[in-house]
Parts: structure tokens; sequence; C-alpha cells
């Protein structure tokens, strides 16, 4: 082995005591890292002249290279705060962990927002016809939907509908009194068998007539209540002696009398369900007169019928659907019953004839889709997302 010069051992020698010096230098950095961190290193008589130690950046009461610190650091080992308890897209520390919030406040949910709405699984709705006057039986299934909203109610429950209505229709048979008599108990009980939650308590039902109201102008509304067809008007009264058949229902509504000109004031509105089940009760003949109120219900499509261009969005679907609220019209030559259906041709009204005061039982199924709303309590939180079609809230109890 070649021995080393003087000279190659002085390289050497200068190689090795500069590593320990560079080692020295970083194990003492770090030491002093680690202490300024635990808040161990203290020095007032350290030179602080290069200028880039503030007091931000110095634990608070810790003097280093003479600047005293100002930092302040939070426990936060003891939150309990989650995302969903935070507002959305703001953040915050738990646990040691920055974390962004998903919390929506309702003061920000807008009508038309998208919420994804998960129904429980059910099976197919089943619709007798002894129930619907219908030749056969109506099996409907649960559809894949979505959902928007569409009523924010004073008492913190929020509405949703179903952005379209159904694939599925139902039929009631035109010139039958069943068909009137169980028309919104039926719609209501298949929204609500298809479309509810029990975990989250949320309740499905029909959109009737007194959601379209609410979205109403005043113009919208003046136009209902000022309806006049030339032969029948909105609130028109006639009594008959001659066409005197009823259906069942009719007994206990609003605006009926049955023998006198007298008509009821405390019974049921137009959208009450009243039966707990279906019934199979048809018609009764009143002894001597019948008396009735016009409720007919007319809005066209037309945007100044409507407080906003989401409402009027929603409500102006692209299939035509039931309403599930009843209409009654007195015409000329007697009095006929009725469901409420939006239509794409004509907007909201008549849905042609399930039963007249004739009873000459004529008449053909009327069939038209179906548009559910759900009602979320006040207690459940929207969170996770910003409304849109594409990020809908979620929902949470």
């Amino acid at each position: 082995m070649k021995k080393l010069n003087k000279k190659q051992k002085l390289i050497i020698l200068i190689a090795i005591v500069a590593i320990i010096v560079i080692i020295g230098i970083i194990i003492g950095a770090n030491a002093i890292r680690v202490n300024i961190a635990n808040g161990e290193y203290n020095s007032s008589n350290s030179d602080s002249s290069n200028g880039n130690l503030l007091p931000e950046y110095i634990k608070k009461g810790i003097t280093l290279g003479g600047v005293t610190g100002t930092l302040e650091s939070l426990d936060t080992s003891d939150a309990t705060a989650t995302a969903e308890d935070i507002a959305y897209g703001k953040t915050a520390y738990v646990k040691g962990e920055k974390i962004t919030g998903l919390f929506v406040p309702k003061n920000n949910l807008k009508i038309g927002d998208f919420v994804e709405y998960i129904p429980d699984q059910s099976d197919a709705y089943l619709v007798q016809g002894i129930h619907s006057g219908h030749s056969s039986d109506q099996s409907i299934t649960q559809e894949d939907l979505k959902w928007q909203i569409f009523n924010i109610n004073d008492d913190g429950t929020i509405d949703l509908i179903s952005e379209n209505s159904t694939n599925q229709s139902l039929s009631l048979q035109g010139g039958t009194a069943v068909a009137y008599n169980n028309g919104v108990f039926l719609l209501n009980d298949i929204c609500n068998k298809l479309y509810s939650n029990n975990n989250l308590e949320i309740v499905g039902r029909s959109i009737k007539r007194e959601d379209i109201e609410k979205h109403l102008s005043e113009e919208g509304i003046n136009n209902i209540y000022n309806y006049n067809s030339g032969t029948n008007s909105y609130g028109k009264q006639r009594t008959y002696y001659t066409y005197i058949y009823y259906p069942k229902i009719y007994e206990l509504e609003n605006g009926s009398g049955i023998n006198t000109t007298n008509v009821k004031t405390n019974g049921i509105s137009f959208s009450d369900n009243y039966y707990t089940k279906p019934t199979t009760d048809s018609y009764s003949r009143a002894s001597s007169s019948l008396t009735g109120v016009s409720t007919l219900f007319r809005v066209e499509n037309n945007i100044n019928n409507y407080n906003d261009n989401a409402s009027y969005n929603m409500i102006q679907n692209n299939e035509d659907y039931w309403i599930a609220s009843r209409i009654v019209s007195t015409a000329e030559y007697g009095i006929n019953w009725g469901l409420i259906k939006y239509s794409t041709v004509d907007g909201i009204g008549w849905s042609e004839v399930l039963f007249g005061s004739a009873n000459n039982g004529i008449g053909n199924p009327i069939t038209n889709n179906i548009r559910p709303i759900v009602t979320i309590p006040s207690n459940i939180k929207f969170y996770g997302g910003d409304g849109t079609e594409e990020h809908p809230y979620q929902l949470s109890n």
C-alpha cells in the first residue's frame, strides 16, 4: 500500500474536521428548533440583527435573539366538532388537524336547489280496480328520482319535490264516483309508501293545490279567483233539483249542500285525505235538491303567474301529472267532480269529469303521472354540497 505524503494527510484531516463541524451545526440547529417548539429555548442576549425573527413566530413568553414571542398555541385535542358541524367551505382545527366544513345553514338554501334524497326501499304499490274504478288493478313501483327544494316553510321544515313526475301513471276511471272518492287518498298514499324515509322521519305525499298557490304571484292568484268561463265562474253557487246524484265524500266537503241551499263551511277541504284506507263507497242521491259551489282552479303556463323562475320551472313539468286536490264545477245542467291536474298544453286546471250529478255512467280512464313531495323535518341537517345538480346537498339527522 502506498504511503500518503504530508500534503495528502493534511487534506484528509481538513475534510474530516469540516464534516464534524457540519454535523455539529446540523445537530445544534435541530436541538434549537426542538427547544423552541417546546418553549425551552430562552436567550435574551442572543443577536437578532438579521431581522428574520418576529414575535408572532416565537412562543408567547419566550425570548429568542432579543425578541419576545407572542405566538399562542391552542390545544385542540379535546375538540368534538366534525366537518358536518362547521359551515360549508370554512376551515377549523380539531384534534390538531385542519378540517373543511360541510354544514349548510338553512338560510343558505334556495328554492330549486338540488338535494340527494334516498327513500326507503319499497315494494310496488297495488291500486285495486275496485278503488280506482278502473277495469284492472295497477302496480306502481318506486323510481329513482332527483329532488329539488320546493318549499321553505316557516316551521323550519323543507319540502322537496321530484325534479320530474314519475314515468309511471295512475289511471282513474271517469264516470265512477269511487274514483273521485279515493283519488286524493290514493295519490298521497302511493307517494307515502314509495318515497318516505322512516329513519329520517321524512314523509312523502303528492303535490296539492296549496303547494301551487304558495308560488303564485298576485296576478296568478287573481286569475284563479276571477276565473270565468262564460257559463261558470270560480265561487259560483247553484242548486239543482233534477240532477242530484253525488259521490259519497261530497257530503263531507266544504261548499256542499245536500237537500239544502245552505252549503257546508266546517267540512273537509279539497286537499284533505279523509280516508285512512281506500273506500268502496260510491254515490248517493239527494232526496230533494243538491247545491254546490264551483272551485275551478286555472293557472296558465305563464311565468307572470309565478313568484320566481325557479318555482315556475319546477311546476312546468314535461309530463301531465295529477295534483291531489278535488275540484267541483257547477255547470248549467249539474255538478261535475274531478281532480286537478297539470297539463303541458293547458297548465293547471280541470282533469275531466270523474263523476257527474246526472250519473250517466259515461267516462273514459283518465291517466296522469304522479308528482311526489317529501317533507324534511326541521332537525335534519343539510351538508356537503352547493345545491347544484352535480353537487346536491346531503341529509343527516
